[in-house]
């Protein structure tokens, strides 16, 4: 089949106009965009910091008396982030920890600065203890 000069232009307008309408599908929709706050709230920051704690922690003893404040924002680098402070007591020796959390999921088990964790006002942290592992 051959197409001459205006059956040529008529087709490439007629794509051109496609392409503008979204395509042979209907009129092409905007996707709102994602929005994810890094400074979420970690709702579940108890039982995901149990979840890592049962990964890094293979002494029973770090399991026994541990503590845990709720998350407060700190400076991290350049901007803030929530943090979860720990103390750990196993043999009778303080281990402070903390969990740094980036859009409500935690990110970094790491220890303690001191002027992180100074004011963070400490409970008893039963969910560690019901789910201390069993001795082998």
């Amino acid at each position: 089949m051959k197409i001459g000069g205006a059956g040529a232009a008529l087709l490439l307008a007629a794509l051109a106009l496609a392409g503008c309408g979204g395509g042979f599908g209907g009129p092409k929709r905007e996707q709102p965009e994602v929005v994810v706050d890094p400074n979420a709230y970690p709702v579940n920051y108890r039982k995901q910091v149990v979840s890592i704690l049962l990964a890094s922690l293979t002494d029973r003893a770090d399991y026994q008396g541990a503590l845990i404040a709720a998350p407060q924002l700190k400076p991290i680098g350049q901007s803030q982030h929530y943090v979860v402070c720990l103390q750990l007591n196993g043999h009778n020796q303080r281990k402070d920890k903390m969990v740094v959390f980036l859009e409500g999921v935690p990110t970094q088990f790491i220890d303690a600065k001191p002027e992180f964790c100074a004011d963070a006002a400490y409970q008893p942290y039963g969910e560690l203890q019901d789910m201390m592992p069993t001795a082998r």
